[in-house]
């Protein structure tokens, strides 16, 4: 969870924290509140945004299991298939003969 999604969820906590307070008051409208917070914070707290592959052709969803880094693409095949396509532009780059003037 990045530092901006972890504040939205702890202030988002603390809000409900203060309405269940009210709840246990007995108002009943911050019952109906403190459960929208906590849902609102668990999905936000569950959000993974990972969104699409990075590979161009591609538009498969990716997944994040919720350690280490963030996937860049859907399989090792799409990562695979970028590499070698920058490995060969970067070979046609160095070929290139360069002009001179005469």
């Amino acid at each position: 969870m990045n530092a901006t999604r972890h504040i939205e969820v702890c202030t988002l906590l603390r809000r409900a924290e203060n309405a269940a307070q009210d709840a246990v008051n007995g108002d009943q409208a911050a019952a109906r509140t403190t459960l929208a917070l906590v849902t609102d914070a668990r999905q936000r707290a569950e959000d993974t945004g990972c969104g699409i592959c990075a590979h161009p052709d591609c538009l498969n969803e990716l997944h994040y299991v919720g350690r280490g880094r963030r996937p860049l693409y859907c399989s090792v095949e799409c990562r695979t298939n970028v590499y070698q396509a920058t490995q060969m532009a970067a070979r046609a780059l160095i070929r290139t003969p360069r002009k001179t003037a005469a």
